[in-house]
């Protein structure tokens, strides 16, 4: 809110300069015209974010007693088939699923959903035979898929996967730091990494006071770092509000907000930056079918009110009018009864 009121401040004061000049230097300045505008405008909101990743996971090391022979680095992506770690040796892959291995694998082993994810990893990496059916069921065309990938790692062709074969995420992965250093003893439920999505979003700590302005699936625009801005969407609001640090019995009672997460549109936008500071823009109102002119077209007049120089057959006339939104695009929303579309307004030449 407060940077929204200080570029508010900014552009009254440039307004004001740039109109007063215009006033006094009349006819010395090279001007042109503009025309009125029949329109909708549009105001913004500018709010602080944090560009990062969705998603914090964390990989359990179930592959037994032995050692750590081999680790990631932070920074590293993983996607399916590839190995996270080694223990003794032994890779220890990703697959995609939204369930931990708890039990081994094997033909006739009961039905149950971690058949289906592993037929459906064995399927994207190509190991499985043209008749295996993705269902819950593992039979003898899975073993074979198995044996197929196993081979693939330079592991035995048991058929059997057992829990600490493979690590389950719902994607591929970014890791973001390392528990265990390689020649560690790997214990059995140790954390091995955390790790989070590939996938840049922003967050919001939205005051509860603005919290009207936005709901799921607004269009958004984020300003990174370097100045470009990307289109984005607001894909969700966090449904508790959290009272901020600060204040007391002699200061403001703190703020609440609540998270809103941005999803940008262009998901490579953001390269590989992580907890960068960004800005939104997201509008916060909207006047329909009103007239609109260029905001250079402005002038400061003694008592504090704004007015345009209309110009018609080579004559200029002072038009008195109400402002009403400005926009991005340079433009401010007018109000007079001596203005219509398409009148033609003097403005700085370019």
């Amino acid at each position: 809110m407060l940077m929204r009121a200080a570029l508010l401040t900014v552009a009254l004061a440039v307004l004001q300069a740039c109109g007063t000049q215009a006033a006094s230097l009349s006819g010395a300045v090279p001007t042109g015209t503009a025309p009125v505008m029949r329109m909708n405008i549009s105001s913004n909101q500018l709010l602080s974010g944090t560009l990062g990743y969705t998603g914090s996971y964390t990989a359990v090391n179930q592959a037994g007693p032995g050692v750590y022979t081999s680790l990631p680095a932070p920074g590293m992506v993983i996607a399916r088939g590839q190995v996270l770690y080694r223990v003794d040796g032994r890779p220890v892959p990703l697959f995609y699923g939204d369930a931990p291995a708890w039990r081994a694998l094997f033909a006739g082993v009961s039905d149950g959903h971690d058949n289906y994810e592993l037929q459906d990893n064995l399927v994207a990496l190509g190991f499985a035979p043209a008749v295996l059916r993705v269902d819950n069921a593992f039979d003898w065309v899975t073993a074979t898929a198995v044996r197929r990938w196993q081979r693939s790692l330079g592991l035995p062709q048991t058929g059997v996967v057992n829990p600490g074969d493979v690590i389950y995420m719902p994607g591929p992965i970014r890791v973001t730091a390392v528990e265990p250093r390689a020649g560690m003893f790997a214990e059995p439920g140790q954390p091995v990494l955390e790790a989070t999505s590939t996938q840049h979003a922003v967050l919001v700590q939205l005051s509860v006071t603005l919290e009207p302005l936005v709901k799921v699936g607004d269009a958004v625009t984020v300003t990174l770092p370097d100045g470009d801005s990307t289109a984005a969407t607001v894909s969700s609001l966090g449904a508790v509000a959290v009272a901020s640090s600060g204040g007391g019995q002699n200061g403001p009672a703190p703020d609440a907000t609540v998270t809103m997460t941005i999803a940008m549109s262009d998901p490579s936008a953001g390269g590989t930056l992580d907890l960068a500071p960004v800005t939104v823009s997201v509008v916060d109102a909207v006047h329909q079918n009103v007239l609109a002119v260029p905001v250079v077209a402005l002038i400061a007049e003694p008592d504090g009110r704004y007015g345009v120089e209309v110009v018609s057959s080579g004559q200029r006339r002072a038009v008195t009018v109400t402002t009403g939104l400005f926009d991005d695009r340079g433009l401010v929303e007018v109000t007079s009864p001596e203005l219509h579309e398409g009148a033609l307004v003097e403005v700085p030449a370019t």
